[in-house]
């Protein structure tokens, strides 16, 4: 496409400097401004897709930190704001953060990483994170997990929200000796 417009760019001007509508100086200052607005374009573009990226991983950060606030305390306020209401997550997570709290599980997070993010065409994300937790439910003893989650992040009208869990997958699970 860049290549298509800069060609009929450099066209038009040839012609028009052949009849003499146009100097030969002015036709390398057109194809010099076809050519640099397709280039500025390319690093808005470039930015505009850096913006969205930062915005996803801001909110997995929040979520992932709070996620852990939330089953501590047994207070599903602490990640609604970042879970698009009406969603498949937003009605699991409530539901998770209110059974955990009851049977007195209560989770410590180690770390975090965005292992990869992609976008869809309709501007969603689907995010995939390496989460590290200790849990320790009741009286038995600590457990470590690592977990392979995958996340879709939609857009809304002012910024981005979880929408769905694709996926869960424990990666590693074992009990640390008291």
């Amino acid at each position: 496409m860049k290549i298509k417009i800069f060609t009929l760019a450099l066209i038009i001007t040839i012609l028009m400097s052949t009849l003499g509508t146009v100097s030969y100086a002015d036709t390398f200052t057109a194809t010099k401004f076809a050519y640099h607005q397709n280039f500025y374009l390319n690093n808005y573009n470039k930015f505009l897709n850096q913006h969205k990226k930062a915005q996803v991983e801001k909110l997995i950060y929040n979520y992932e930190k709070n996620f852990v606030n939330a089953i501590n305390s047994g207070d599903f306020a602490f990640i609604s704001s970042y879970l698009l209401p009406g969603s498949k997550i937003c009605k699991t997570q409530r539901t998770a953060v209110k059974t955990y709290y009851e049977r007195g599980i209560k989770e410590r997070l180690i770390s975090h990483k965005i292992k990869s993010m992609s976008e869809f065409d309709n501007g969603d994300f689907r995010v995939v994170v390496n989460e590290k937790l200790y849990i320790q439910k009741g009286n038995q003893p600590l457990e470590y997990r690592e977990f392979e989650n995958i996340y879709r992040v939609t857009r809304t009208n002012t910024d981005y929200k979880m929408s769905q869990i694709l996926s869960v997958k424990i990666l590693e699970s074992k009990t640390i000796k008291n």
